[in-house]
Parts: C-alpha cells; sequence; structure tokens
C-alpha cells in the first residue's frame, strides 16, 4: 500500500490554482534521508520507510516545504493481473520485471480537504521525470508504474485522476521471500500506468531493443519439465544410479545433483558454470520436486548445490550408468513407438578423447564387410577432442549415445553400432558420411530398418553410379512434376 493522507497546514499558502501551479518535485538530497524516513515512520499508516530493489526517494515542495513524499522502488515479483494487462509470458515477466517500477510509499502531507488535487498534481509530476531519473541513477529507463491502494482506507481518487488505470483486487499475498508467499487476508486494489506515449507497446513487444535489455544480463534458461514432471526425473535417478562419492560430509542427494544437471543439459547450458546458474534461478517450488537440501531456519526454502559440487560430481560419475538411466527415463515418458531416428555426431569441447578401442573391438572391425568410404576418409578425427554419437528422434527423444574411440572415426564408430541397436520398424536418417553399402544392408537385412541416406562427392564412384542407375526425376533427387 502506498498513499496515506496526513492532515496538516502548510504556512503561507495561497488558494489551490496557484499553489497547484508551484508545487514542484525532486529527488531528495542524501543529507534528507533521515528526516525523510522520520516523516514516514511517524505520519504513514504502515510506520515502515523500508523499501526493496532499486529504489528513489521524492518530496513535492512548495517554496522549500515538503507537501508529499514518494517512495519508488523495484516492482512485486508475480501480480497476475499485471503481467496478463502487459500480455507478458511467464518467462518475459523475468526478462522484463525490471522496466516496472512501483510507487511503494506516498505521504501527503497537506490536509486533503483544503488541497484536493494535490495529490494528483504530485502523481503527474513524479511520473513524468520517472523514466529519465531511473535511467540516470540504474542505467536503463522504466515503462510501468504500478501501486497497491487498500481499499479499507482508500480508494484510489488520486491516482484516478493522475491517470492511473486500476486493474482489480490482488489474491491477498505477500511476499516474504524469494519465491514464497503468505496469505494476508486482505486484498489490495492494483493500480498501473504506462510512463509516457508508446510506453506500453514498447513493454508488450515480441522483442524488446537493446536499451531495455536486463542490466545484470541474460537469465538462465527456463526449466525444460514442468513442476509436476520433476519428480520422475528424481526417481529415476533415485533407483537405478550408483553414488560414486564418499558417504563422508555428503549434503546433496545424488538424484538431485543429476537431475539438476540433466535439465541445465536439456535447456541448453553449456559448462559447469552455466549449469549452477541454472540450478541457482530455480524456484523453490521445483527445488523441492527434486529433494534438494532444506534451508537451515527457512520452512519451505531449499539450497541447491554450488558450481563445485556439480564438477567433482561429473568427474566421478559413470557416463555410461548415466546415459542408460536418461535414455530408459525418456522412453517411459514418451513410450510412443519410434519411427525415425537421426545420426548426429557432436565434439564435446575441453573433453578429452574417449580411450583407444580394445584388442576385441579392433578384431571385431577387421573382420567386418569392407567400406565402401575411401581409405583417407577413415582416419582418425577424436584425437584432440570427445566425439559423442547421438541417435534421437526428431523431438530430441535420446534413444543411443556412443563414444567414438580415438583411433577410429565417427563412421566406423556408428557401422560397429548399428548390429547392436534395436532397429525394427524404424527409417535411420544420416548424412553423406554414413552412406555404405556395408550399412545399408545391415540396417534393412539385419535390423529390420529402412534408411534416409544422402549420396554426395565425397563419394565419387557411388555418385556417378547412382545417376546412371537412378532416373533424373526420381524424387527427392529431381522434379517429375507430379
Amino acid at each position: 500500500m502506498s498513499v496515506h493522507l496526513f492532515a496538516s497546514s502548510i504556512a503561507g499558502t495561497p488558494p489551490e490554482p496557484l499553489l497547484l501551479d508551484a508545487v514542484a518535485v525532486r529527488l531528495i538530497e542524501d543529507s534528507e534521508r533521515e528526516r525523510f524516513d522520520e516523516e514516514l515512520v511517524s505520519k504513514h499508516y504502515l510506520k515502515n520507510a523500508n523499501a526493496v530493489g532499486r529504489v528513489l526517494r521524492y518530496a513535492g515542495e512548495y517554496r522549500g516545504q515538503w507537501v508529499a513524499l514518494l517512495v519508488f522502488s523495484s516492482p512485486a515479483y508475480h501480480i497476475k493481473l499485471r503481467d496478463q494487462w502487459l500480455h507478458w509470458s511467464p518467462r518475459q515477466v523475468k526478462e522484463r520485471r525490471h522496466l516496472i517500477a512501483q510507487n511503494a510509499r506516498f505521504l501527503v502531507l497537506a490536509a486533503p480537504s483544503q488541497w484536493p488535487n494535490l495529490a494528483s498534481r504530485v502523481l503527474k509530476l513524479v511520473c513524468g521525470r520517472l523514466p529519465t531519473d531511473w535511467q540516470e541513477h540504474f542505467g536503463y529507463p522504466v515503462l510501468v508504474a504500478e501501486s497497491f491502494v487498500d481499499p479499507l482506507r482508500f480508494r484510489g481518487t488520486c491516482y484516478k485522476a493522475a491517470g492511473w488505470q486500476q486493474l482489480g483486487p490482488t489474491q491477498g499475498y505477500e511476499r516474504d521471500w524469494q519465491d514464497f508467499y503468505t496469505d494476508t487476508e486482505h486484498p489490495k486494489q492494483l493500480w498501473v500506468r504506462p510512463l509516457g506515449e508508446g510506453a506500453l507497446e514498447q513493454a508488450r513487444a515480441a522483442e524488446l531493443p537493446a536499451a531495455l535489455a536486463n542490466p545484470q544480463g541474460p537469465l538462465p534458461p527456463s526449466c525444460p519439465l514442468s513442476t509436476a514432471r520433476l519428480g520422475s526425473l528424481w526417481q529415476c535417478f533415485h533407483k537405478r544410479m550408483t553414488d560414486p562419492r564418499d558417504p563422508r560430509g555428503v549434503r546433496h542427494k545424488l538424484a538431485g545433483l543429476l537431475a539438476l544437471i540433466a535439465l541445465a543439459v536439456a535447456a541448453g547450458c553449456k559448462g559447469v558454470h552455466a549449469i549452477g546458474e541454472f540450478a541457482q534461478s530455480l524456484n523453490h517450488g521445483q527445488r523441492r520436486r527434486l529433494h534438494c537440501r532444506p534451508r537451515r531456519g527457512r520452512p519451505r526454502q531449499y539450497d541447491v548445490p554450488s558450481e563445485r559440487t556439480f564438477r567433482r560430481l561429473l568427474k566421478k560419475v559413470d557416463c555410461k550408468e548415466l546415459k542408460n538411466v536418461l535414455t530408459a527415463w525418456m522412453q517411459a515418458e514418451d513410450a510412443a513407438p519410434l519411427q525415425v531416428v537421426h545420426v548426429d555426431g557432436k565434439v564435446v569441447k575441453n573433453a578429452q578423447p574417449a580411450p583407444p578401442r580394445s584388442a576385441a573391438q579392433q578384431a571385431e572391425a577387421t573382420c567386418a564387410a569392407a567400406s565402401e568410404v575411401p581409405a583417407e576418409l577413415q582416419k582418425p578425427k577424436a584425437d584432440k577432442a570427445l566425439m559423442l554419437v547421438n541417435f534421437q528422434t526428431t523431438d530430441q527423444r535420446l534413444v543411443d549415445q556412443v563414444a567414438v574411440p580415438r583411433d577410429t572415426n565417427e563412421e566406423a564408430t556408428v557401422a560397429a553400432h548399428l548390429p547392436k541397436m534395436d532397429l525394427t520398424g524404424v527409417c535411420l536418417t544420416a548424412d553423406a558420411a554414413h552412406t555404405t553399402k556395408a550399412n545399408c544392408r545391415q540396417l534393412t537385412q539385419d535390423n529390420g530398418a529402412d534408411f534416409f541416406l544422402f549420396l554426395k562427392a565425397n563419394q565419387p564412384l557411388a555418385l556417378a553410379k547412382a545417376e546412371q542407375l537412378l532416373p533424373g526425376a526420381l524424387p527427392p533427387s529431381g522434379h517429375d512434376g507430379g
């Protein structure tokens, strides 16, 4: 709640029209802060001068005498009415909340019966300069102002007269901590006002210009799973993964750590630092579903692991076991039969390459059918970084994954792995490097699968033969007009 009218007289005041013309609004000086707070504590009904986040304090004055005091601060975190009015998605609320300033306190010192238009005049003046002041102090402007009026005390008439819009009652919750609210059972009326021509359109725009971007930088990506589905991921890790850590001194459960890592990577995080930032961005409801460590002395609040904890675990965890658990969980979440599987090789930077093939694997490769790929294109490519080959569906469901040994390459690794896969009824797609007779024969005759492979100039003999045998209008190589 912001506004409060305090009946007092102002010495030497003229009739209201002359007084309103002479009223000015300015930011208070640092030396005036103590007096400013004392006025709010003693005369505002909340008896509190504190404000959260970024704060600007204004004084409305007539010939050097204070007639009104205002505090603008960072906005409320979650206001459904406001966010709907701005047409913001949950993600946009996090990205654009800094563009809102909240009128947290408004104390009118002059008697309202004597100067009934003073409050609206001061509000209009301060809203006119607020974007510029915010830009000068914090490096970016604000586009919208919000305030809360207690309907048991006031009707918000001064806000209406100053061009504010009432959106309706809040749900009566008060933020007690980040993402933690208590029910006050006392809803307030929410008032809002765009700060300048075109401000509302800018706030609602699909893309924000660089000048309005969050000064703290881009936010971590959103959690790719709904809160209700987080429990199933945690349970899968909890039941199937073996904890490689020494149980002494363990603070965070293995399943929670692995679930946070998996979610962060699925959201697009690259590197341990990004994983740590992603974990910190989760709200306490999400943390609770992942069985994070309860925060001492803070009911319903939970701590997430540090970046160092993630880094230490990743050095110890069994990669193959982790891959098997993740693919099993994805299969359980998406039980639809496989239709299309795509082969996609990825190089993992700053990771050691996989060990070379064992003697048994080398003997198995020697006995395999000869490849039609020229020998110069079969040389090892994974001697400096880790290369992984993903077998995944079109909606990014991971079906299988294999690391490329450092003494061979992606093509040979895929050819050796295909006999171990169940691809019955599946169409496998891959780039031209995997287009060999041996692979096509393996897929159709042994795996019971179909294939959609490409030919290009890296196999000149096969390409020339295909162009000779296949008609030029055969789709998708050509166009028959049909």
